[in-house]
């Protein structure tokens, strides 16, 4: 699998393909965004997609966003989705390519929210969890 950034001009072209993606990871979350709302926000360059190519098929879509904090930038990963809902290891052997670009825009740390599975298969620093309740 190969990690390519999208540029914002040409999400449009791959848009069938990724909202699948994007739904499919947001089926499980808090409904506080939709992907249409991720759409805007990477056509608006808040936020950027990139996708995990393999075989020329689109079979995982990310959705990150460098934000500025107190005393860092973190790359803070929104969306995180394969097609097959696994599959996360061919991704994580290409991850360097989204490590090279918080790192290119100044970020000196990478921020994810996931699921215990994917905390799991990442062996990342845990630092916290973060728990949602409905009302």
């Amino acid at each position: 699998m190969k990690a390519r950034l999208v540029l914002p001009e040409d999400v449009h072209i791959i848009w069938d393909e990724v909202k699948p993606l994007i739904d499919k990871a947001l089926d499980k979350s808090d409904e506080a965004y939709n992907s249409s709302d991720y759409l805007d926000l990477i056509l608006d360059g808040t936020c950027v997609l990139w996708i995990g190519i393999d075989d020329n098929e689109i079979r995982s879509a990310l959705v990150c966003e460098v934000v500025q904090l107190p005393r860092t930038k973190a790359l803070e990963i929104h969306v995180w989705s394969t097609k097959s809902g696994y599959d996360f290891e061919p991704w994580m052997n290409h991850f360097d390519s989204i490590e090279d670009f918080g790192r290119d825009n100044g970020c000196t740390i990478i921020e994810v929210t996931v699921r215990k599975g994917l905390a799991k298969k990442l062996n990342w620093k845990h630092n916290y969890s973060l728990l949602t309740k409905n009302i």
